[in-house]
């Protein structure tokens, strides 16, 4: 008798665990990944996350901001590595050097496929759900996929933990550490003590 209830305690327990994959295709805003995002602007953000793309506690951060044209890249791990573009120009600052380089060219959006770039598209967006295992946790993931690209994003809760992109050209893997509507003007500025190098 014991062992019965065992064995039916143990199958609903293991029923319980589980979710089934679903495929929702059409939302009406309330997937979690708009829940989280739905105020968020993509002219206008500041977000952190932690580079999760060989092992689960690797401390680099990835800073990526954005105010109208003028985007914002950093990061910040065994070296520091800042790219600021505005006016057209790609500004590269040497942290440790105080220094830096200007050149002409387009921006390079490191943030695309990583973060929405249309809320009211992210709104009604179709998408699959389901649970995967991270590092030894079970995580509710939504899947957003777009010709060849696909954005996952992972949550605990309605907690955003991690974002993967996987596109023709690159793929990431980041843990999610804080966003902010608001971005600092000065973030955009070259520090006035770096000098400007010249090739």
């Amino acid at each position: 008798m014991i062992k019965k209830i065992f064995l039916v305690f143990v199958m609903l327990f293991l029923v319980g665990c589980g979710m089934e994959t679903k495929v929702i295709s059409s939302a009406d805003g309330d997937s979690k990944t708009y829940l989280f995002f739905k105020d968020f602007n993509p002219n206008s953000y500041y977000v952190e996350f932690f580079d999760r793309n060989t092992h689960k506690n690797d401390g680099t951060k990835i800073i990526m901001a954005r105010d109208l044209d003028k985007y914002y890249y950093e990061i910040n791990g065994s070296s520091k590595m800042i790219n600021i573009w505005k006016d057209g120009y790609v500004y590269t600052l040497d942290v440790q050097m105080k220094n830096y380089n200007v050149m002409q060219g387009p921006v390079t959006d490191y943030a695309y496929g990583v973060l929405p770039n249309d809320m009211k598209s992210l709104r009604v967006s179709g998408y699959e759900t389901g649970q995967e295992k991270i590092y030894g946790k079970r995580y509710v993931y939504e899947k957003y996929k777009h010709d060849n690209e696909e954005t996952i994003y992972y949550f605990d809760g309605d907690n955003l933990v991690y974002i993967r992109y996987k596109g023709i050209e690159r793929s990431v893997f980041f843990k999610f550490n804080l966003k902010k509507d608001k971005v600092d003007s000065s973030l955009f500025e070259i520090p006035s003590d770096y000098i400007e190098i010249t090739y």
